[in-house]
């Protein structure tokens, strides 16, 4: 099967591109290519659907860095996408929060994909995504309460995840804790430290999802 992984920044890009050994490569019997969309929703889709038209893939995984919204999570912890929405989205009255009308209000991952997560032990429950880095406590505080099950928050995730769901499309997001901003004052630090320090072991998670598949 052939297996999209998008990513969205340059240093993402270089780390998956190092775990495969290049754009492309095989990996547990899958041929895998790596494609950079850019940060944001915008961007998330115009890449994954350019992919879905040009590769046809078996599947998409979203994968990258998230911050951590969850108490329980830390920085280098792995979170799988078990549903994706946005936080930042509101149709008005007869739609949910994160909600864009006439579409699900949320995005369930495809189950094949979800259990080999879970079969490795990496937490798995709900990733917010919005147009926005969040670094303000009382945003992150916003963003748990209007979504208590929410785990991580990203810039792409639930973008990529309807585009996926208009083109009928297997989809996961798979995303490493970056930053813990509702946990710490300097999560700025955090996220420096873990680029510099701890992006290559967190990243090596992404190779052994894909050797189970």
């Amino acid at each position: 099967m052939k297996i999209a992984l998008i990513v969205a920044m340059d240093s993402e890009f270089r780390e998956v591109k190092a775990l495969l050994g290049g754009e492309r490569g095989r990996v547990g019997g899958n041929e895998i290519l790596v494609s950079r969309c850019g940060i944001g929703k915008v961007n998330a889709a115009l890449g994954t659907m350019r992919i879905i038209e040009e590769e046809r893939p078996g599947a998409i995984i979203s994968t990258g860095v998230a911050g951590g919204v969850d108490e329980g999570l830390k920085v280098m912890d792995v979170v799988a996408g078990a549903v994706t929405c946005y936080h930042d989205v509101w149709c008005g009255c007869g739609n949910e929060k994160g909600q864009v009308q006439g579409f699900p209000a949320r995005y369930a991952a495809n189950t094949t994909l979800l259990t080999t997560t879970r079969r490795m032990g990496i937490k798995s429950g709900l990733i917010c995504t919005g147009d926005r880095f969040v670094e303000d406590k009382a945003e992150l505080q916003k963003i748990k309460s209007d979504f208590p099950d929410a785990l991580a928050v990203d810039m792409e995730s639930a973008a990529i995840a309807q585009t996926c769901h208009i083109a009928q499309t297997p989809f996961i997001s798979l995303r490493m804790i970056s930053d813990t901003p509702g946990n710490t004052d300097n999560h700025a630090r955090q996220y420096e430290v873990f680029w510099r320090d701890m992006s290559e072991k967190s990243f090596c998670v992404v190779r052994t999802f894909l050797e189970k598949l």
